[in-house]
């Protein structure tokens, strides 16, 4: 996977999140099924995500926190697999038409977790692209997988 592929798809993402209605319905059950990404998935994604060129990167974890906080390390992989494993659990529930279930999984877990996941990998694709590859942030992906 290229890095200006992988910034498209995170920021796609990101914005259908933005488009999500409540999480919560009237329908909803509050028996949420445990459910999983289909097997070997996760390594799949995690394998993918490892052949982009940008692993490593410094965040400040809370940037709205008085004092400033430390930066911490993050990682591209850990992002991309941790927003994939939420994202498809949703899809999970989708798929075997607990619509109501997928739509609390997709929009509660962007707001506590895989959303935080993505701006930070957002932000550190497009610093790297930024500096290391400008072109990549406008170039054509349409033959690009």
């Amino acid at each position: 996977m290229s890095a200006p592929l992988a910034l498209r798809r995170v920021s796609t993402l990101y914005a259908a999140a933005l488009d999500l209605t409540s999480p919560f319905t009237q329908d909803m059950s509050e028996d949420v099924a445990e459910v999983e990404p289909p097997p070997g998935s996760v390594r799949m994604v995690a394998a993918r995500a490892s052949e982009l060129p940008l692993e490593i990167y410094w965040e400040v974890f809370d940037p709205i926190a008085t004092p400033c906080e430390e930066p911490v390390a993050g990682s591209i992989v850990d992002d991309l697999v941790d927003m994939y494993q939420d994202v498809a659990r949703g899809l999970v529930l989708f798929d075997s038409g607990d619509r109501d279930g997928a739509l609390w999984e997709w929009a509660f877990n962007f707001r506590i977790h895989w959303g935080e996941h993505a701006t930070g990998a957002l932000r550190a694709l497009h610093a790297y692209l930024a500096q290391e590859d400008p072109d990549g942030l406008s170039r054509d992906l349409s033959q690009d997988a």
